[in-house]
């Protein structure tokens, strides 16, 4: 397919990507693909190390291939790392298939090697017939136009030098070099959906169009070309319409004006962890306090806003206040008894109206209290933060001072308990102080 030749290519991308600076791990598997690329990185004076995963699918053919690659590192002195996994009890972890419990199993191993090896790029040896198949599979899946960019020779952690190059360049290349490979017997059945396609789809699709490879890289160089221009616009929206940091505000009145708004919004937030578009546009119009979540993010509507923040670990964890009495760090509360009320204090609270040990702790559906300076009790969560129009978020972070009882003292930095305030007969204080 290529005037130029894998050895002039390989090299001129090894140049283009600082193989000089780089230490790579290579992912060899003992294949053709990957024989020839440990073979092409074997001429150069590249810092590298090989990584061999054995999912022990094929019982002996397995333990050959490793074998294979182990001794001809060996002979070379090459860096060499294996690992054997259990493919069938990782699936039971979760509703992975075979395919894809294999790939997260040595993407994750790979990532272990370089940590503990300090090596910064992972070389792996697909090719142009692996886009072709990567493209189609997504195709099926409605994946959308990311979907269909396909593989990238490097994006700053992949190296992929063999992208441009068809199965039978490759082929041509290992017979003209006399390289020795192992073949895969399942490589030539139709267990996988790769091989469905490998097998007959791609062939017809060759058929067709003579030119067809070519034709085809040509396609996926525009398609990526179309989303870097797409992204680049996003961001400029994103600039504009996006406000704050955690939480993110986001005037819905602004979005809907975007058309065709569901595009925009799957743009918008596929960077958050939220795919479904329809489910966006569903919840513009949902009630107050709704929320949807994904992986990474929380996304809030909050009356005329949405509220977009990082998913993180709730902490329920009650503070304990004994009768000597601390500083609260984490809160920036400092707690201090005397006789006299001190001038600087936030709030001051009749010491001998209190039960020790007090507690520091989140906001409970059901709890109320007598806002000092406002007549009998209100409810925490339905009136009273109601009434000062605090987002969810906001009352998500609002602490309750309470005493052995339960009783709230103080929900802290808006409003002290009537029942523990002091009076002029009050002899000792607990002054309450933020930091």
């Amino acid at each position: 397919m290529k005037n130029k030749s894998i050895q002039q290519e390989f090299k001129q991308l090894l140049a283009l990507h600082s193989f000089a600076t780089h230490r790579y791990l290579l992912a060899i598997s003992g294949g053709i693909d990957s024989m020839i690329l440990l073979d092409l990185f074997r001429q150069t004076s590249a810092n590298f190390q090989v990584a061999h995963c054995n999912f022990q699918l094929r019982g002996e053919e397995s333990n050959g291939d490793e074998m294979f690659v182990r001794e001809y590192c060996g002979k070379y002195n090459i860096p060499f790392h294996s690992v054997r996994f259990d493919v069938a009890v990782y699936q039971r972890t979760g509703n992975y298939s075979v395919e894809m419990a294999c790939r997260n199993l040595r993407y994750d191993w790979f990532e272990e090697i370089q940590q503990q090896n300090q090596l910064d790029v992972l070389v792996t040896a697909h090719h142009l017939d692996d886009n072709i198949e990567t493209f189609l599979i997504n195709l099926s899946r409605g994946t959308g136009l990311k979907g269909l960019i396909g593989m990238q020779i490097y994006n700053g952690k992949i190296f992929r030098p063999l992208l441009n190059f068809t199965k039978n360049d490759l082929l041509a290349y290992a017979q003209s070099n006399e390289i020795n490979w192992r073949e895969d017997a399942t490589n030539a059945t139709d267990d996988y959906t790769r091989n469905k396609i490998r097998h007959h789809i791609t062939p017809v699709l060759k058929q067709l169009h003579p030119q067809f490879d070519e034709n085809f890289l040509t396609s996926l160089n525009h398609i990526h070309g179309n989303y870097q221009i797409i992204q680049q616009q996003i961001e400029e929206i994103r600039t504009n319409l996006f406000s704050g940091d955690n939480p993110i505000q986001i005037e819905i009145s602004q979005l809907k004006k975007l058309q065709p708004l569901e595009t925009y919004l799957h743009y918008l937030f596929e960077k958050y962890g939220f795919y479904s578009s329809k489910e966006i546009l569903k919840f513009l119009d949902a009630e107050t306090g709704s929320e949807i979540k994904s992986a990474t993010y929380r996304l809030i509507k909050n009356r005329e806003n949405l509220l977009l923040q990082t998913r993180e670990e709730e902490n329920e964890e009650e503070i304990t206040i004994f009768n000597d009495l601390i500083e609260i760090n984490s809160l920036n509360l400092k707690f201090v008894k005397s006789i006299n009320p001190h001038e600087n204090a936030t709030e001051i609270v009749d010491f001998t109206s209190i039960l020790f040990p007090l507690k520091l702790r989140k906001v409970k559906e059901g709890d109320y209290f007598f806002p000092i300076g406002m007549k009998g009790q209100k409810k925490l969560m339905s009136k009273f933060m109601k009434d000062l129009k605090l987002s969810k978020l906001e009352k998500e972070k609002v602490w309750l001072l309470c005493d052995q009882k339960d009783q709230i003292i103080w929900v802290v930095n808006y409003r002290l308990d009537e029942r523990f305030k002091t009076t002029k007969t009050s002899k000792n204080f607990l002054n309450i102080t933020v930091c």
